[in-house]
């Protein structure tokens, strides 16, 4: 096995235990969890200082960031990305993000994060998006101890759970 299928193996086989654990949190879990989530980003200097920032839709199985819409009164631009999206270059930003928000299947704690697999946001973040704070957030059991990755594989500031 070469280097590159052992690592898209040890993705693969991540990517799928979190899966499975994501969809087996509860509405009410998922609820709470979300909520905190929230909290500890407007409360983090990053958001506050923020002016122009990138938000995702999100996925049934990652923690709801809606409420972060109707508390962006003190910031200049918001813009969200649509979760359908998989091309970096169909996304119409009127402005470049400051502070983007990531989601991800697991985080490191040293920032590295393990997407979905299409490469759309290291894409984003090494692009329009490279000079802004980079966010992750997740549910605590996506936090993890290391993740397999590539060259390609863009570094986090920060990641932020419940």
């Amino acid at each position: 096995m070469s280097p590159r299928e052992r690592l898209d193996a040890q993705k693969s086989a991540l990517r799928s235990n979190m899966l499975h654990a994501l969809r087996a949190m509860t509405a009410v879990d998922r609820a709470a969890c979300s909520e905190a989530i929230c909290r500890r980003v407007i409360e983090s200097e990053q958001w506050r200082k923020a002016e122009r920032v990138l938000l995702f839709s999100p996925m049934r199985t990652e923690p709801d960031i809606t409420p972060l819409l109707t508390t962006q009164s003190d910031l200049k631009s918001v813009a969200t990305i649509p979760s359908t999206l998989r091309h970096e270059d169909e996304l119409d930003l009127p402005f470049v993000p400051d502070f983007v928000l990531v989601p991800g299947l697991a985080f490191s704690r040293n920032g590295y994060r393990l997407g979905r697999g299409g490469g759309f946001y290291d894409r984003l973040l090494a692009g329009r998006a490279r000079d802004a704070v980079k966010v992750g957030v997740g549910f605590e059991l996506q936090l993890t101890d290391d993740i397999p990755r590539a060259e390609h594989d863009v570094i986090l500031d920060r990641v932020i759970t419940d």
